[in-house]
């Protein structure tokens, strides 16, 4: 059989995408945790007091669960919590009045009157105003801390140089194998960038962040119209090169709920809005643009090259073809191996590679849903 420079050109190609495509990818540049272990000898006189703020809308339910493990964190400087709900709200009222014992718990109300602005960016408002310390917890009533000293871990990365620190939140076993895996691959694109360049929101409903930024900027002033995105808007404005940290170890973790199917699709739809407002949209982008062109790119080849190799009988081209897929399934699952026991992800490595092909498809499928809605529902004054 008669090699042809043809047959050459395209099997080293499609030999060197298989091997180099996988290194573009959220999963490979994920941190690694075995880069920030929970020291031991910490000096507990240099943590600062804290304050939790959650605001509860309605879901009393989630509250009543939650706010135990909130009241019990082993935090030696302490801690306050407060509570920001809607004046009238009897389910979180009785919910509230079962735990007035503690003397670290407070809430403050909405005021009913109120139109016009995100319900709850108001709410987070008026929690930070009425926080007595300067860092602030905020994380939703949805999520649960995992251990008892969650707050001591996070509490922890309260560097001089940060303003801001983005926690890490899983979803619960209950949710659906996609939801984890589009959770976590999200997650590491949003942690590489707050690593290495200017942190551009969380996808994480848990933030440490500091009252005196969040004041002297004027909190949301200039998205309070914005119906969600608490955590993305106050990401993005306050965020520049170097203030912003992350917290890796796997004790400050916390895990939400998982949200019903209506829920998760209107998560994204929602996004789809927000990202129009988010400074360095584009630049957020380009890198998760450029590994799906890549993925999808090398996808098309293999699919050109396996063609041309049944149409002119190359089966030099067709087995490198062949071969070319598998070692990149390979690769691709040992890295998704290796990430989704690191992260305790519940989901199988198979599952992670199809999963990963997949995204470009959803995310279409999510836009053309955010095309067709109602623009008004993004926005809480309806004009």
């Amino acid at each position: 059989m008669t090699i042809t420079t043809t047959t050459l050109i395209i099997c080293s190609v499609l030999l060197l995408l298989s091997l180099t495509t996988p290194l573009f990818s959220a999963i490979h540049r994920r941190p690694s945790l075995s880069d920030d272990m929970v020291p031991t000898d910490v000096d507990e006189s240099l943590l600062p007091r804290l304050t939790i703020v959650l605001t509860p809308q309605g879901d009393y339910r989630q509250l009543d669960e939650h706010l135990p493990l909130f009241l019990t964190q082993d935090y030696p400087p302490g801690y306050d919590i407060i509570v920001v709900s809607s004046l009238g709200d009897s389910g979180i009222d009785d919910v509230l009045k079962r735990y007035r014992g503690h003397a670290n718990l407070r809430t403050t109300f909405i005021p009913d009157t109120t139109r016009y602005m995100s319900q709850r960016k108001l709410a987070i408002t008026l929690g930070v105003k009425a926080a007595d310390t300067d860092w602030i917890v905020l994380c939703d009533s949805s999520c649960k801390p995992l251990n008892q000293r969650w707050l001591y871990t996070l509490a922890m990365q309260c560097a001089p140089e940060y303003g801001q620190i983005l926690g890490y939140v899983r979803y619960g076993k209950e949710a659906p194998s996609f939801y984890h895996f589009e959770r976590f691959y999200t997650t590491m694109y949003l942690f590489h960038e707050s690593q290495h360049g200017t942190a551009y929101r969380t996808n994480c409903p848990q933030l440490l962040f500091r009252k005196s930024m969040f004041m002297s900027g004027q909190g949301y002033q200039g998205n309070l119209k914005y119906t969600i995105g608490e955590y993305d808007f106050l990401v993005n404005k306050y965020a520049h090169r170097g203030n912003t940290g992350i917290s890796l170890p796997q004790e400050s973790w916390m895990e939400e709920d998982s949200p019903s199917e209506k829920g998760w699709e209107n998560i994204h739809v929602f996004y789809q809005e927000i990202r129009e407002h988010l400074l360095r949209s584009h630049r957020h982008r380009l890198l998760y643009n450029t590994d799906h062109t890549l993925l999808h790119g090398f996808l098309f080849l293999l699919v050109a090259a396996l063609a041309y190799g049944i149409v002119t009988l190359d089966y030099v081209v067709i087995g490198i073809s062949i071969v070319s897929f598998f070692l990149n399934i390979l690769l691709r699952y040992r890295q998704y191996k290796a990430a989704f026991s690191e992260y305790a992800i519940p989901v199988k490595p198979l599952r992670g590679v199809f999963y990963e092909w997949s995204m470009a498809w959803h995310s279409v499928r999510t836009r053309i849903r955010y095309e067709y809605a109602d623009k008004f529902v993004f926005i809480s004054h309806k004009v």
